[in-house]
């Protein structure tokens, strides 16, 4: 890296200088955008002290950088901005001397072409180095030195003569604001001090070699800005750069007043106006200003030995502050505000809005340099809150002397005519005033009298709110229609006077062309007459007519035209004077050979009245006409032209059609069974109801939307449709997610890689979440929206059917899965019982064997005990595989209706008693105490014994597989009427209650324990054996005895099967349980020891 050449003194003098002078111009720009308000000023004030403030800090980057790469960077970055300063120049010059130049876009365009020019120029030196070539040097400090090529000095060049361009603009008014001619020699010397450090430095080592234009242009910039003049002609109160611009590049006299009404500056045709302002009395005054022709006002007194800038308007020139403020007051009552910052800046100082005249002015009347009249209105500008005001004196004389000369005139000739005589003078800007001439205008419009008596001055405004609301809009049209056209101006409208009364007025005007243009404005003179009375005729006679609204026509015995009313003028295109006297037939020659000419020629015959509706294609419109024979001997026709009623009957029957034949396809969706019957009535539809040349229908499956059914006219060419994704930018895609009609109307703006061949349109509506309907057209365009709400209709009841169908197909495949599940599972118990049982019984009956023939046999021969024990698992284990068995079995059996239980009378307690019994070895050896609670006499019920002991048995077992400890008590009884739980169902019914003190279960599980192969506990790690078929058994068994089971259990509590089956009729009375004799099977109680 290089090391800056920090201890040189000269090379801090320049990093100083153009420090000072960025910071300096930075400052000066925020100050300039603070209090300069003149808007062009502003900007080009800004804009060249923003870019001379950019262009000394790139020099100043240039010095602090290291390197000649990042020197070169920043001082081709401050050439572009420095060529970007002689624009702020000419902008502020332009707008400086008022002649607006930077407001063309011409003038724009073309700057801006010779900066892009320049600017590309610059910034691709690197690549063609025409511009300037760059190395470091040591003299008289290490920095860059350049080596400027010929563009540089033409660019350069081009901007000393921009520049001086804008020194001619801008001497000119500063002139005239009264700033000296050392000042602006001064002031334009600044600019010569980069010429010559620019020499220096490239002739000799002392100063370098580079651009110094910066230092220069900020030196310039800030000596514009702190610019001062004297105004008063050598008095020490000094204006800014502001005031002498707003007085400065006015011609005509001109005065900058502060914010508070302080004269801050003038200019000299100010000073000829107001001696007041000048500093020696003109000769042959001494303390006035002079004396004016008699009828004039006395002008003020000269302050001679006093100062004016500085001073109130109101001491100094009190006559001109008097009116300014009738001016404002005049204004106020206008509407108007005062003139704007962009109003100050372009309009109001190019002229535009001075020259043409404002309504409701006020002109001050002071002596000329003859002696003579002259008249001046003083319009005043503000450029915003706080800012400065410049007050500009329109010489009026001629158009206020032409004005009183035609009052005078307009006066004598509205009192021989009839109505009341006006003027209206528009302004360019959006100006109006009116002004009404004669005594007339007291009586006629309500006013009052002017001061003068000879005419009356009422605001334009005031004027348009007197016409009634509903018809102030065509009022106003009207007048800017005649003004924008420069046309003669003529209208009737209503008027409501001060005291409420209604009155219809005629207005009528011409233009005067020898008295206005397109810049100053229009001046209007007419009439104003009072139609009250014509206008209440007319609308009597309107009431009348408005009844009859068929055109009529008449003609006499030879056919010729005699009668035309405007209603039939207006529906044949023809003038009552192009018609009458000509003969019909003539007139609609397309009329003859049709049903109108023979409907027309027998009512003329046998001159009977007659009527007829039809089509005439010599006008292509449907006429309704009614024919009567009329005194003359002809015929009277009243028709009434029925087009658009034919339009709409025909649209509305259409849509009749559509809808009724919609309704009609509705009964064989019904008959659909599957989607593809889906598809096929769809297009039904769609061909026979809506008739487009492509309809298409796709089917959701996944994410992806499957054609189903395409069909397109003859010659239309289509590509195949092919499966798309859901989310795609397809019309059925679109449709899909929209969830309602989407409309493509060019289908060639559709985001997809189809090709979609002579289709220009298409639309497309869902069917519910299934799929879409598509239709097509090769025309683009819209869709009519009838069609879409029908074919939405069609989408929605195919969706229902859609849905119907797949619920169907989902119910049908279910059915039959569980059909096939329930025959599969059938046949699988069947054949596992049989194919097991078979050989099991051999097993056991083997296992017999062993067991006698080990009992006969020597015990020195064999380990009788071993062979005993095996003989023992074998039958056991046989008897286990056996129960399984025979529980599938009976559940097979008895699911497959195949299980014969016939019943008949049993007794319920002794078959409880004695499979009680048969278990009790089981009981015992878990330590189980088994009881049976039965009463002496014994409950009989209807039932078939093996059912009866299936369920007893898979009762008792299950209650001691599930208790550890406790016991299992079974108990009979009979259900009596009057028992607090007794059975919904009957009163007498046999019950069965197996209950044990086991591990119980939750009351929600116990609802399946009923169902096969469920138990309280499954899967691979349940605590107990068993298939989970004995509950299921039961149940089924006790169903088929006409019983009921039930089941109450809680967890850790224990569980409580009860059993209710049909008593046998004549069996005896059982006790109740509570009253019964505990009696253990045997006589005894089955302990658990």
């Amino acid at each position: 890296m290089d090391v800056l050449p920090t201890g040189d003194l000269g090379y801090l003098a320049y990093l100083l200088v153009f420090a000072a002078a960025a910071a300096g111009c930075l400052s000066g720009a925020w100050q300039a955008r603070r209090q300069v308000s003149l808007p062009g000023v502003r900007r080009g004030l800004a804009g060249l002290l923003s870019a001379s403030g950019l262009w000394a800090l790139c020099h100043a980057g240039m010095l602090l950088s290291p390197g000649l790469g990042l020197k070169v960077a920043f001082y081709e970055a401050g050439l572009t901005v420095g060529f970007g300063t002689v624009f702020a120049w000419l902008w502020l010059c332009s707008a400086y001397s008022r002649r607006a130049l930077h407001r063309r876009p011409s003038v724009r365009w073309a700057a801006f072409a010779v900066f892009a020019a320049v600017t590309l120029t610059k910034l691709t030196n690197p690549w063609h180095g025409l511009y300037f070539s760059a190395e470091l040097s040591a003299v008289p400090f290490r920095h860059l030195e350049v080596d400027h090529h010929v563009i540089y000095w033409l660019t350069s060049g081009l901007s000393y003569a921009l520049a001086v361009v804008g020194f001619f603009m801008l001497s000119e008014p500063l002139r005239r604001a009264q700033v000296g001619g050392g000042k602006l020699a001064g002031l334009f010397a600044l600019t010569a001090l980069p010429l010559g450090a620019n020499a220096v430095g490239y002739a000799t080592p002392y100063l370098v070699d580079l651009s110094h234009e910066p230092v220069g242009v900020a030196a310039f910039a800030l000596g514009a800005l702190a610019l001062r003049g004297n105004p008063s002609g050598g008095n020490r109160k000094e204006s800014c750069l502001e005031e002498a611009s707003r007085a400065g590049r006015e011609e005509r006299p001109s005065l900058v007043l502060s914010a508070g009404g302080r004269i801050q500056n003038y200019n000299r045709a100010a000073a000829e106006v107001f001696p007041a302002l000048r500093r020696e009395p003109p000769q042959g005054e001494t303390s006035q200003e002079g004396t004016p022709p008699e009828g004039i006002l006395q002008e003020e007194k000269t302050l001679q030995e006093e100062e004016i800038a500085g001073r109130h308007l109101e001491e100094a020139l009190p006559r001109l502050a008097r009116a300014l403020e009738v001016e404002k007051i005049n204004r106020e009552g206008s509407g108007k505000e005062g003139l704007g910052e962009e109003a100050l800046s372009e309009d109001a100082l190019n002229g535009k809005m001075l020259d043409e005249g404002m309504p409701d002015e006020e002109t001050l009347e002071v002596a000329g340099a003859g002696g003579e009249a002259r008249y001046y209105r003083p319009v005043e500008s503000q450029a915003g809150p706080g800012a400065g005001r410049l007050v500009v004196l329109q010489d009026v004389t001629e158009r206020e002397l032409r004005r009183r000369e035609r009052a005078s005139r307009l006066e004598a000739i509205s009192d021989s005519m009839p109505g009341l005589a006006f003027e209206f003078r528009a302004g360019p800007g959006g100006e109006r005033s009116v002004e009404f001439i004669g005594e007339e205008a007291e009586s006629f419009l309500g006013l009052s009298s002017s001061p003068e008596g000879f005419y009356e001055e009422f605001s334009y405004r005031q004027f348009a709110e007197r016409v009634p609301e509903g018809h102030r809009e065509a009022f106003l049209q009207s007048v800017e229609e005649a003004v924008e056209g420069r046309s003669a101006w003529r209208h009737e409208f209503p008027f409501e006077r001060p005291g409420g009364e209604r009155i219809w007025l005629l207005g009528s005007a011409e233009l005067e062309e020898d008295e206005g243009s397109a810049e100053t404005g229009a001046l209007f003179r007419g009439l104003l007459l009072d139609i009250t009375r014509r206008r209440e005729a007319e609308r009597r006679r309107e009431k009348v007519v408005s009844r009859v609204t068929d055109g009529i026509i008449e003609v006499g015995p030879e056919w010729q035209v005699t009668l035309v009313n405007d209603q039939a003028e207006a529906a044949y295109g023809m003038t009552e004077e192009e018609m009458l006297g000509r003969n019909v037939w003539e007139l609609f020659s397309e009329m003859e050979g049709t049903e109108f000419e023979k409907v027309y020629r027998e009512a003329m015959r046998f001159r009977e009245p007659a009527e007829i509706e039809g089509y005439y294609s010599g006008m292509g419109e449907w006429f309704d006409v009614q024919v009567y024979p009329n005194e003359d001997g002809g015929l009277s026709f009243c028709f009434r032209v029925i087009t658009d009623r034919k339009k709409r009957e025909r649209s509305l029957r259409k849509r009749r059609e559509k809808i009724e034949a919609l309704y009609e396809a509705s009964g064989s969706f019904l008959q659909a069974t599957s989607r593809q019957e889906v598809s096929a009535r769809i297009h039904g539809v769609l061909e026979d109801v809506f008739g487009y040349p492509f309809c298409h229908t796709g089917f959701l499956e996944g994410e992806t939307i499957v054609p189903r059914q395409t069909e397109a006219a003859p010659g239309l060419a289509m590509p195949k449709p092919e499966p798309r994704p859901k989310s795609g930018d397809t019309v059925a895609a679109r449709a899909l997610r929209a969830g309602e009609a989407v409309v493509a109307e060019q289908t060639r703006h559709l985001d997809n890689p189809i090709s979609y061949g002579d289709l220009r349109a298409a639309a497309g509506v869902p069917i519910g979440n299934h799929g879409a309907i598509v239709i097509g057209r090769a025309e683009e365009g819209r869709f009519d929206q009838t069609d879409l709400h029908l074919l939405e209709v069609l989408g929605a009841y195919a969706a229902l059917v859609v849905g119907r169908v797949e619920r169907e197909e989902r119910l049908r495949s279910a059915k039959n899965e569980a059909e096939e599940a329930s025959r599969m599972k059938t046949a699988f118990l069947a054949n596992m019982s049989h194919e097991i049982r078979t050989p099991l019984t051999s097993i056991l009956g083997f296992a017999d064997m062993i067991g006698e023939e080990v009992e006969g046999t020597s015990r020195s021969e064999i380990d009788l005990p071993a062979l005993r024990e095996f003989a023992g698992l074998i039958e056991h284990s046989g008897e286990r595989l056996m129960e399984t068995l025979t529980g599938v079995l009976n559940l097979s059996r008895l699911e497959a209706g195949e299980m014969d239980l016939s019943p008949e009378p049993a007794c319920l307690s002794e078959q409880a008693r004695q499979l009680a019994r048969e278990l009790r070895p089981q009981a015992e050896e878990k330590g189980l105490e088994l009881q049976v609670e039965a009463g002496a006499a014994p409950i009989r019920v209807w039932a078939d014994e093996g059912g009866l002991q299936i369920v007893i048995r898979n009762l008792l077992s299950n209650a001691i597989k599930y208790t550890e400890e406790g016991g299992v008590t079974v108990r009979t009884y009979r259900e009596d009427r009057d028992q607090e739980d007794g059975h919904p169902q009957e009163d007498s019914w046999a019950v069965l209650e197996v209950e044990d003190t086991g591990i119980g279960m939750d009351p929600e599980v116990a609802e399946d324990l009923f169902e096969p192969f469920r138990q309280a506990s499954e899967g691979f790690g349940r605590e107990y054996e068993g298939t989970g078929l004995g509950l299921a058994v039961t149940c089924r068994a006790t169903e088929r005895m006409e019983g009921s089971i039930e089941v109450d259990t809680e967890k850790g509590e224990g569980t409580c099967f009860t059993v209710w089956l049909p008593q046998a009729s004549g069996s005896q009375e059982s006790t109740s349980p509570a009253d019964e004799d505990i009696i253990p099977a045997d006589g005894d109680i089955f302990p658990a020891d």
